[in-house]
């Protein structure tokens, strides 16, 4: 192919203006990893031999964030699935008694629900305030309705016996 003939006048400084150079590959296939030469294009010749129209950015972030949406969903349905059933948790102090560096504590749990599970139960002195003076402890799992008694340790209540009360909260 010839190029036109221009006037001398119109000719750019410097002789006639090269013809742009070859596309070359600037990233991979969306669907397959070979190289594509538009830079437009999402998918190579391979993929779309038809030269159909590519998704848009917007399709492509749409549709990943209506799957993250999905994922939380699905988390959010097995997590009701799994906890569903157990508690409510009622906790009674039977004995406090002084240990090295705390008190030891016996507890019974009870749980009113119709699944064994485990739940966190919160300690505190008697007459205090509610807030950062207290300890919590996880309980082994409880079976369904029924009652579980044992002890533990904790070293925020001090070293001597005092009266404890106990709130257990259901997961």
């Amino acid at each position: 192919m010839t190029q036109p003939s221009l006037p001398l006048a119109a000719m750019p400084a410097g002789g006639p203006v090269a013809a742009p150079p070859a596309l070359e590959p600037t990233h991979p296939c969306i669907r397959c990893g070979r190289p594509v030469a538009d830079p437009t294009a999402g998918l190579c010749e391979t993929c779309n031999p038809l030269e159909l129209a590519q998704p848009s950015a917007t399709q492509v972030h749409g549709i990943a964030a209506f799957g993250i949406v999905l994922f939380v969903v699905v988390l959010a349905v097995a997590a009701h699935a799994a906890l569903a059933g157990t508690g409510p948790f009622n906790g009674t102090v039977l004995g406090v008694a002084p240990a090295n560096g705390g008190l030891e504590v016996t507890l019974t749990v009870h749980n009113a629900g119709t699944k064994a599970g485990a739940t966190t139960c919160r300690m505190t002195g008697a007459g205090q305030p509610v807030g950062p003076s207290g300890d919590l402890v996880q309980t082994p799992p409880v079976p369904a309705g029924s009652d579980l008694t044992f002890t533990t340790f904790v070293s925020q209540l001090g070293t001597r016996p005092i009266s404890v009360i106990v709130d257990c909260v259901s997961p």
